[in-house]
């Protein structure tokens, strides 16, 4: 991580978060309880929060959520459960969705513990700026964790106090409405006290503000808010974000094009408002080891259908008839590898191995591979875990705009023209309603690619059931399937329903 390396190490050396039922340890002498005496130790416990946002179930494969979306579905034997769940299989064990669930709990339980302990530290007054930036970081962290949670699991565990373990063991599932409306007063009241320029990927008022607008767009597309009050927290976010020097990236330069947003040259470009920090000492996923075409490993097949929602770059509808990469939407190169593209300098010939030299690539279905997040050649170590993921863009803002604008009889062209504009796409205009909100969200989907948007997305829409079953490919294990009423949800991981039978009952369906 780039962000304090030494103090986050002195807490992560300190206290041990264990993946077992928010369960909290210490490795030595010094209790997790007595850590917090110092403000160089409030600190490093602020960042071991940060740290656990790398974790895999949290953002550190974040990518891999595209997997059980109509975009890409995982690899059967690296991730069994998850592949049945994308296939519309009933699941037993649900072991491969483990991390998503525990990992969110880290974040939690290092959130409670400064919490809980911030304001007993001796020598730091209550009124101090850094404890009341500490203490509003955590809590907006805690509300990040547990608005991920809900959108995946529904109903779940919620608790605002360190636990120890047979504590949590106690714990039953809370309503996930419940968990929002804390989420949402979380965002909102520390975004209050939150400045909007900060360093090393800590959380600022805007990127706040942002997943304050996301869950109101989310809540009001299932019915849960208005249209109306989701538009004004979306405003709220935009203009909080321009005045803290975002705004969608100027890509007509050479040196300065769609691609090159997803560069580490480029990390903290003025359109990414919030990132999660890798570096090569403290590593992410390799996006070559596990998701381009030189994978030793490969997890994720990308669908053809996701190759062909990119249309021409006239605007018109791509026709799958034509069997053609070119003159399409130029997003479509960046974001996946086809036929055609050079790569370290040989041009992919759309086979198994692509005819490169030495390729470990097992292939794919229908041989896409990831592009995004890969560098064209083999500089910057080829990604190799040491790239920021992004966990809001002003992309984004400016689509959530679009959709809230179209949804309360505004006009959302002129947003979402911005970031077609961007890409190269000519303007739209005078599209009714239902027209307009279905090109927001492909614009989404095809803008936000590989960014772990897209089931979030189908989910709250209520169009999972037609896009993900419409899915038909060539090869028939990658077969497609989503059951209404139960895979709207993920299913608790077995193991926490073993060390917990309060979790019970079970998400339906499972």
């Amino acid at each position: 991580m780039k962000l304090f390396i030494k103090t986050c190490i002195l807490f992560l050396c300190i206290t041990n978060i264990s993946c077992d039922s928010l369960e909290l340890e210490p490795l030595n002498s010094i209790a997790s309880e007595n850590f917090y005496i110092s403000g160089e130790n409030l600190n490093a416990g602020l960042h071991g929060i940060y740290d656990a946002l790398q974790l895999n179930g949290v953002y550190g494969k974040q990518l891999q959520l595209d997997g059980i979306s109509d975009n890409c579905i995982v690899v059967s034997n690296f991730t069994p459960d998850m592949f049945a769940f994308a296939a519309g299989s009933q699941l037993q064990v649900a072991s491969s969705f483990i991390d998503m669930y525990q990992d969110g709990y880290v974040v939690i339980q290092r959130a409670n513990l400064l919490l809980d302990n911030a304001d007993l530290i001796e020598g730091i007054a209550p009124d101090d700026e850094d404890l009341i930036a500490a203490k509003a970081e955590a809590r907006a962290l805690r509300a990040l964790a547990y608005m991920k949670l809900v959108y995946l699991f529904g109903d779940v565990p919620f608790t605002l106090t360190t636990m120890s373990r047979e504590e949590a063991l106690q714990i039953s599932r809370t309503d996930r409405n419940t968990v929002i409306d804390f989420v949402l007063d979380e965002f909102a009241a520390t975004a209050a006290l939150l400045n909007a320029v900060s360093s090393d990927g800590r959380l600022t008022k805007q990127a706040v503000l942002g997943f304050h607008a996301k869950v109101m767009l989310y809540e009001a597309r299932i019915g849960n808010q208005t249209w109306a009050n989701a538009l004004t927290a979306i405003n709220a976010a935009k203009s909080a974000a321009i005045n803290g020097g975002h705004s969608l990236v100027d890509t007509d330069t050479p040196d300065n094009d769609y691609k090159s947003l997803f560069t580490e040259a480029n990390e903290g470009n003025s359109e990414f408002i919030f990132s999660v920090k890798f570096s090569s000492i403290d590593l992410s996923t390799s996006y070559k080891e596990e998701f381009s075409w030189d994978a030793g490993a490969l997890f994720m097949h990308i669908h053809q259908n996701f190759a062909d929602a990119y249309d021409y770059a006239d605007g018109s509808d791509y026709n799958p008839i034509d069997d053609t990469y070119v003159g399409r939407d130029p997003r479509l190169s960046v974001n996946i590898m086809h036929e055609g593209l050079t790569f370290n300098g040989l041009t992919y010939d759309g086979t198994d191995t692509g005819g490169f030299v030495s390729s470990n690539s097992p292939g794919t279905a229908t041989n896409l591979f990831v592009n995004k997040f890969c560098t064209t050649d083999f500089t910057s170590s080829f990604n190799e875990g040491t790239l920021d993921v992004p966990v809001l863009r002003y992309a984004d803002i400016l689509l959530m705009e679009a959709e809230a604008l179209n949804e309360t009889g505004g006009d959302g062209h002129t947003p979402l023209n911005l970031v077609r504009d961007r890409a190269g796409l000519p303007a739209l205009s005078g599209l009714s309603q239902s027209a307009l909100k279905d090109e927001i969200i492909h614009e989404r989907r095809v803008e936000l690619a590989f960014e772990g948007q897209r089931w979030f997305d189908l989910i709250t829409l209520g169009i999972a059931e037609n896009t993900i079953n419409a899915i038909v490919e060539e090869n028939a294990t990658v077969d497609r399937g989503f059951t209404v009423n139960r895979n709207e949800l993920l299913p608790i991981p077995q193991t926490e329903i073993e060390a917990n039978p309060n979790l019970l009952p079970q998400n339906p369906g499972y």
